[in-house]
């Protein structure tokens, strides 16, 4: 236990008196929270300001007043003290707002606990923290002044200026610029009525106390200018009290920041005051100093776009002389000062700019060496140039590093390398297309031009594999020929590849993918892979012409490579030759066949004119035939029944797709009048879906509303094929009925007697002596009168057997029942 008696004084006496003159207010309560001591100041706040939180009352329960307050901090407080009389805490503080009604006030409350002879007691201190509070407070303020990006600089001064005033008690804050002996000023904070504005000027002579901080680059703060400092006092602006400090920007004094009053201050300037416009002033120097900085990099930058540094011979950044955004992610240029080549770059980049660095060094001498980047907007190629510095601002050992984007050069480069190697690809795909062509000339099947096609194409080292399918379902398709894979069913095309394949045939464009394994899903039993798992660009061909779609082949480059757009276009009109000649086939088999398959179909509510029309007058139309122009329009030659002939034609000439109607023949007897339609635009037709399949088409009529037409097709013809073809251009149609017929075998000596039958010998010589004249070359061999006269007929008798010899001629190609080609 501490003595009670030293050097002869009673210790413990002294403390009441020692505990009365200390700037707190002090108490002592028991276990239970009662107080049973307090010092003066504790009594005095009391009276003055009621007994709440702080009771001046011994004998009074401070816990109890506690928990009788009205905000929480009562409630805290009492906690915290329980927390210490239990023996829970060591110690307790809380700090806490206690505004009065002229002022806010803060206090930090302390409580610890103490025993004696066993019992338990706690002292309590209250402790005035307002000048702390309030410094904080100015802190905070200016930390948001000076952070407001939405401010500009000048306004950020002005609010600064504005939050001096008012902390130190200043009328007058200004910022300052001083150029030789003028004094300019460049932010104003001042009373309304006084005659001080942002771009006044005047000499610095007039203001001692600044000129002074200027010559002395120190703060200076003066109570009293006359009574303190008689010979910094000026008579022409009457300053009575100043505290100031210097701006410097790049180690030079630019001017000041500084406040004033024109009456002698009653308090003395504090340590604290003078810190606090230091701190002013010297985000002020920092701020121009910066925008000094960003000012020259951004001049640099307009002159010399590229990033440039100053860089030692260990990689180390001594220096930014222009932004390095575009070669590496930098949120701030001058974190990269400082830092190395290595902590900012990758091994394999920094290792070989490092070495250039030191070989200019060695050498003396300009080096340079290419480079590829990751930067924030992709991949870049850069070329480093490096020269050696000499300069005192730097170590002697220095370089400057210009880092310039070449980027665009070597996209350049390598788009020029892949036009090479496309071009050669393409003229290879040339050659290879005219040797398919000539390969096809002979076939006699698909099977045997899909085979064709793909053997060439393997053979060719162009491509890894082919293979060549048909729509199985709407999203499946039937594996046909295929060259290049060891084994392969339908069951083995991947999902992926089927999708692919699919696409091409809806869409009638070649569908291409960088790496079919892309597209496919990967599964542990492998089911999902595709043909070829190695890494193979695929290119997916329709085989389509005229708007029909007979299937679809899939190309699989080498290992590596890629298809391109123009090999895309290649491939595209390889499709439309493979298509071209099965159409031929199909065609060729429809005529040599013995036995033909019949099919009937019916397009109920036709969306064809001709059936709107029969509806509508209540006819019917028979076509006969119909002509493409080379302009894009359709020539229909149609008989109609059961309307009169005017009638029929005004409605057809105010129909929007028609674009002219004419009678060509007139009704006879037994015989329906035959009209020349000719429709603006050639729509999609399953007429023209049965011709693309090698159809003949036999018969189609256009009554009540629906259209019905009858095709002859080859008898191994995949109907479904057709069948669906015909329903996806012309939904609604129904297939009505199929069977098989047997057609004589027409041979070319048949068609010449069909021919001889139709001439009569008069006709014949005049037909065969024009021919072996040359009357039907370009320019002509002989002309009608000369073939008249070898003839010893008269020129009008040699054109009427001429027209009639050409009538028999084209009839027997183009006439009912001479062959396949009635209507088209």
């Amino acid at each position: 236990m501490v003595p009670s008696v030293m050097d002869g004084h009673d210790v413990p006496a002294l403390y009441g008196p020692a505990m009365d003159t200390l700037p707190l207010m002090f108490a002592i309560v028991d276990a239970s929270g009662v107080i049973l001591s307090t010092n003066e100041t504790w009594s005095e706040f009391g009276r003055a300001n009621g007994t709440e939180v702080t009771p001046n009352t011994l004998g009074v329960n401070y816990l109890d007043i506690a928990d009788m307050a009205d905000d929480t901090t009562g409630e805290q407080a009492a906690d915290g003290l329980r927390a210490v009389l239990a023996g829970e805490q060591s110690s307790f503080e809380l700090e806490y707002p206690c505004h009065a009604p002229s002022s806010k006030r803060w206090f930090r409350l302390y409580a610890a606990p103490f025993t004696i002879d066993g019992s338990t007691f706690a002292s309590i201190a209250h402790i005035d923290i307002t000048a702390r509070k309030q410094r904080e407070w100015v802190l905070e303020a200016a930390y948001g002044i000076c952070t407001d990006s939405s401010r500009t600089f000048t306004e950020q001064l002005n609010g600064l200026l504005e939050l001096g005033c008012e902390t130190l008690g200043s009328p007058f804050g200004t910022f300052s610029r001083v150029h030789g002996d003028e004094y300019v000023f460049e932010a104003v904070t001042a009373p309304a009525a006084a005659d001080l504005e942002a771009g006044r000027t005047t000499s610095i002579n007039d203001l001692p106390n600044c000129r002074h901080v200027v010559e002395h680059r120190e703060p200076l703060a003066i109570k009293d200018v006359e009574a303190d400092a008689p010979d910094l006092a000026d008579p022409e602006w009457g300053i009575a009290n100043y505290i100031g400090a210097p701006v410097v920007v790049n180690g030079a004094v630019y001017g000041t920041l500084c406040f004033y009053g024109l009456e002698p201050r009653t308090a003395e300037f504090t340590q604290w005051d003078l810190t606090f416009v230091r701190l002013l002033s010297d985000w002020a120097g920092y701020e121009l100093e910066r925008q000094r900085h960003t000012e020259q990099r951004d001049a640099l930058n307009t002159a010399l776009p590229d990033p440039s540094f100053i860089i030692d011979a260990e990689g180390r950044f001594l220096d930014c002389l222009t932004d390095p955004e575009t070669m590496m992610k930098v949120d701030d240029t001058d974190t990269l000062v400082g830092q190395t080549l290595h902590e900012f770059l990758p091994r394999n980049t920094a290792d070989p700019l490092l070495s250039t660095v030191r070989e200019a060094l060695r050498t003396g001498s300009f080096q340079s060496v290419e480079y590829e980047l990751q930067a924030p907007g992709g991949t870049r190629w850069f070329e480093a140039r490096v020269a050696p510095l000499e300069s005192r601002a730097y170590d002697l050992d220095t370089v400057i590093f210009v880092a310039r984007d070449i980027t665009a050069h070597k996209d350049r480069q390598a788009e020029l390398e892949r036009q090479r190697d496309e071009l050669r690809q393409s003229q290879r795909l040339n050659v290879l297309g005219r040797e398919i062509a000539k390969a096809l000339q002979d076939t006699q099947t698909r099977e045997e031009i899909e085979s064709a096609v793909c053997t060439h194409l393997t053979e060719s080292d162009l491509y890894q594999a082919v293979w060549a399918g048909s729509r199985r379902n709407a999203a499946q398709v039937t594996l046909g020929a295929a060259a290049g894979i060891d084994t392969a069913t339908p069951e083995q095309i991947s999902p992926g590849e089927h999708r692919l394949a699919i696409d091409a045939i809806d869409t009638g464009e070649v569908q291409v993918v960088e790496n079919i394994a892309d597209v496919s899903t990967q599964s542990d039993t492998g089911t999902d892979r595709p043909l070829i798992a190695d890494h193979s660009s695929v290119a997916a061909v329709p085989l389509a012409t005229g708007g029909t779609t007979y299937g679809v082949l899939m190309v699989y480059a080498s290992t590596d490579a890629t298809i391109g757009c123009r090999e895309s276009d290649i491939l595209a009109d390889l499709g439309r030759l493979i298509a071209l000649s099965i159409q031929r086939v199909h065609s060729q088999q429809s005529l040599q066949a013995a036995t033909t398959v019949k099919l009937e179909f019916l397009t109920p509510d036709s969306d064809d004119v001709f059936a709107g029309l029969s509806a509508m007058l209540d006819c019917s139309f028979t076509l006969e035939r119909r002509v493409p122009t080379s302009s894009g329009s359709s020539l229909h030659y149609v008989r109609v029944s059961g309307v009169d002939t005017e009638r029929v034609c005004q409605a057809l000439t105010e129909t929007p797709s028609v674009e002219s109607c004419a009678v060509v023949e007139t009704a006879a007897e037994n015989r329906a009048p035959l009209l020349e339609v000719a429709l603006d635009e050639i729509s999609a037709s399953p007429l023209d879906t049965l011709v693309d399949y090698g159809g003949a088409v036999r018969r189609a009529v256009a009554a009540d509303g629906d259209l019905r037409f009858t095709a002859e097709m080859a008898p191994d013809i995949n109907v479904r094929a057709v069948v669906e073809a015909i329903q996806e251009g012309t939904p609604g149609t129904e297939l009505r009925s199929k069977q098989y017929v047997d057609q004589p075998v027409s041979t070319v000596t048949d068609f010449r007697t069909r021919i001889r039958d139709r001439l009569t010998p008069k006709q014949a010589a005049a037909l065969k002596t024009a021919y072996a004249r040359g009357y039907y070359d370009w320019p002509r061999g002989s002309a009608a009168e000369e073939l008249a006269e070898t003839l010893d007929i008269s020129a009008p008798t040699l054109h009427y057997r001429l027209r009639k010899a050409h009538d028999a001629v084209i009839g027997a190609l183009f006439d009912s029942g001479t062959g396949p080609e009635k209507l088209d």
